[in-house]
């Protein structure tokens, strides 16, 4: 798991799922936003860069508990498999909270 935070990375990322549209639509839609000044406070996690087999875009910082709707994520992926990894790797999400992942 890792945690985009350089803008040429970011830039590069929505390049990538620009080519894929519509089906990237969720995480590219984060992803533009983070890269035009990230009003929603969230962060990009990718399974392996430069070539992600999974993208999640989450919330960034500490999460309510019983929030699904600010905990909603959005996910494009690949591979199934990279994505099953992705979610099992602690600290991905919190298990314990309620939240929704679109995608």
């Amino acid at each position: 798991m890792l945690i985009l935070t350089c803008p040429a990375q970011l830039q590069r990322l929505e390049g990538a799922l620009r080519r894929s549209l519509p089906l990237t639509l969720p995480v590219y839609g984060a992803v533009m936003n983070i890269n035009r000044g990230n009003p929603g406070g969230l962060e990009v996690v990718v399974d392996a860069w430069p070539e992600f087999g999974a993208v999640l875009a989450r919330r960034s910082g500490e999460v309510p508990v019983d929030d699904c709707y600010r905990n909603t994520s959005a996910v494009f992926y690949r591979d199934v498999g990279a994505y099953r990894a992705l979610l099992e790797t602690p600290g991905c999400l919190r298990w314990d909270a309620a939240f929704h992942i679109i995608g």
